[in-house]
């Protein structure tokens, strides 16, 4: 790893403080307390060197002669939860108190990351991240665990804001509060907002003004309701201005007045939105979320239940009868959807939930291993809306919204697809006369919309589609190196033995990765997309032309794999 990282162990139970290394650690520790040998062998065993203390005072002194470029994991054995177990005088700065002082002390390290060390990790978690540790962990500490926290250090190194700032640990995770100054850091400020007090928020967040560009207008305004929607081919600028445009065309239905921001503070919106995703993700970044907008744009306008848009291609289709679900949808239903869409990714670290899992990061642990990074974006996404677009507070506004962005896990795909083929089943009263059940009906559609949107790469023009696929590979080869960095077993799902059968010729490396992508584009479309886009179909007749590209690029994919055997 290129950083460079430093480990502290501190513990009254030490007897004889030292530096130590794999060479001198058997007769270092050969004379501690059992729990402290256990302790240190681990240390060691993943940072190659490390030091103990058994008084903060000690231990904060040597803080202060460390290189300001070090980064320093500090292991706090904090207090037991049985007081006969407690051997510390009482108002010594040890263990809590020992935490809350080291981040008012000018000379300790910036980059120094605690780890409290306690009998109930789940139990005590709350207590100790809320003092500033960046996770909690038991007392007898285990290898894989620290390698949890190094994986999620090492990934937040390697992130950059636009300005130059390091992106904050909230992964794996610093949870304490923003220092302010170059220090700020959007993520950070995005978990202070879940966790903290308002007043630990700041006033303003670092963001890129939007500019709009005249000579660009007519030409973004023209592809915004085009299913060739090009987000490959444009600029993050031109990406901004195109989500302004698609928000723009939705404020002009008089029943969302009471909720459209100004032009003023619909830029400043987007702007912050953009800012809260990750630029260096291949994929999950604010090209993704604005092509999504656009398709739930796209699915909209063709459902009607958006005013016509005069460059839409897709606004009239002949042939094709309208369904009664378009019926149930309102204008403040179509405004809550696009505001999904733009917002169901926020903060995403390029990884997925099964690696969170496996590192049993603290993002993980909050959401109890289920949705994790789903129920972050829409943690720090509503607290977003609170406060740049306070008026999609509304209950079923905020409900649409939570259950849109829930959808998204592909760990409840098959949930969904049960849920949809009982309405497809019961399609001759999709629409009746009872209130409650059209209203569930219509939540559900929401949801399906957004995950449609969410997947719609499959089912865009061909090469657009190759674009989507490549740059999804690329992300999911980052994730596999580092987990391979870190001795960690790949967490992506392996597919089936036919689907990664090698082709019988020799290939160059480009052929490979074309099979590559090939293969992974077919198991997609025949295991999700494929399923998917016909029931919606079925539920939403404007919407077949979506069923219709899925089974073409289908083709186009096994003709491809065809060419390459």
């Amino acid at each position: 790893m290129q950083a460079v990282y430093h480990a502290c162990y501190l513990d009254h139970r030490v007897r004889f403080p030292a530096s130590l290394t794999a060479d001198v650690l058997t007769s270092a520790i050969a004379h501690e307390h059992t729990i402290v040998a256990h302790n240190l062998t681990q240390i060691v065993s993943v940072f190659k060197e490390a030091t103990s203390h058994s008084s903060a005072a000690a231990c904060l002194d040597h803080l202060t002669t460390i290189d300001a470029a070090t980064r320093v994991v500090l292991f706090i054995d904090m207090p037991s939860q049985d007081p006969e177990l407690n051997h510390v005088q009482k108002n010594a700065l040890h263990g809590p108190t020992f935490l809350q002082r080291i981040h008012k002390v000018s000379s300790v390290p910036k980059r120094l990351y605690p780890v409290a060390l306690v009998d109930d990790e789940e139990a005590e978690m709350a207590t100790y991240i809320d003092l500033g540790a960046i996770d909690v962990i038991h007392r007898s500490i285990q290898e894989p665990r620290i390698r949890g926290i190094l994986v999620q250090l090492y990934r937040d190194t390697c992130r950059i804001l636009p300005h130059g700032a390091n992106r904050a640990g909230w992964i794996g995770g610093s949870l304490r509060t923003s220092t302010g100054g170059d220090d700020e850091r959007l993520i950070e400020s995005l978990f202070n907002v879940m966790i903290f007090d308002e007043s630990s928020y700041p006033d303003q967040l670092a963001v890129t003004p939007m500019l709009l560009s005249r000579e660009r207008e007519p030409y973004l305004r023209s592809i915004i309701g085009d299913w060739d929607f090009p987000a490959n081919k444009l600029t993050d600028d031109e990406l901004t201005q195109c989500a302004y445009y698609i928000f723009q065309h939705s404020f002009t239905m008089p029943e969302v007045q009471h909720l459209v921001l100004s032009p003023g503070g619909l830029q400043h919106f987007i702007s912050v939105l953009r800012a809260s995703y990750h630029s260096q993700n291949p994929y999950h970044n604010f090209r993704h979320v604005v092509d999504v907008l656009q398709a739930t744009f796209s699915f909209l306008l063709s459902m009607k239940a958006l005013p016509p848009y005069i460059t839409s291609t897709l606004s009239q289709q002949e042939g094709i009868a309208a369904s009664p679900v378009s019926r149930i949808f309102d204008p403040v239903d179509a405004l809550a959807l696009l505001v999904a869409a733009i917002g169901h990714d926020v903060g995403h670290p390029g990884v997925t939930n099964a690696f969170l899992i496996a590192t049993r990061s603290p993002l993980a642990r909050m959401y109890n291993d289920r949705s994790v990074l789903e129920s972050f974006h829409c943690a720090a996404f509503n607290q977003l809306l609170a406060r740049y677009w306070p008026t999609l507070q509304e209950k079923n506004i905020k409900n649409i919204i939570v259950d849109a962005v829930l959808a998204t896990d592909m760990a409840l795909h098959f949930d969904y697809m049960r849920r949809l083929d009982s309405i497809v089943r019961d399609g001759a009263v999709l629409v009746g006369d009872d209130d409650k059940e059209n209203a569930l009906r219509k939540r559900l559609l929401c949801s399906t919309l957004i995950k449609c949107a969410d997947v719609s790469n499959v089912a865009r023009r061909l090469d657009i589609s190759i674009y989507w696929g490549t740059v999804l590979q690329e992300e999911f080869r980052k994730m596999s190196d580092l987990e391979a960095q870190v001795g960690l077993t790949t967490s992506l799902p392996a597919q089936p033995a036919n689907a990664t059968r090698q082709p019988a010729k020799v290939l160059s490396l480009d052929e490979k990765e074309a099979v590559a992508l090939a293969k992974s584009q077919l198991f997609f479309i025949n295991a999700f997309a494929g399923p998917l886009f016909d029931a919606i179909a079925l539920v939403v007749p404007e919407l077949q032309y979506t069923a219709d590209h899925v089974s073409e690029n289908k083709q186009a994919w096994e003709q491809r794999l065809a060419d390459l055997s």
